[in-house]
């Protein structure tokens, strides 16, 4: 029940930062403008691929390891 709960999450959490990357991109101008000092710049799609990847990867070797954990709890009784 807690690795559905995971997914959720990780799921979530990808479709935060993919649509937060398409939400933040800059609206169209003049490609000479310079942007003000003071702007952000906006996080590369790949940026939040990369970052759902790790939190997809993380979840899955906790996920490993808490599986691991039980089947040797199980062996010692």
């Amino acid at each position: 029940m807690k690795m559905k709960t995971a997914l959720k999450a990780s799921i979530m959490g990808i479709a935060f930062f993919c649509l937060a990357s398409v939400l933040r991109a800059a609206p169209p101008g003049d490609p000479g403008d310079d942007p003000d000092p003071g702007q952000s710049v906006p996080f590369d799609f790949g940026i939040s691929v990369m970052v759902a990847a790790g939190i997809g990867y993380a979840a899955k070797k906790k996920h490993d390891a808490r599986k691991k954990e039980e089947e040797a709890t199980l062996e010692n009784k």
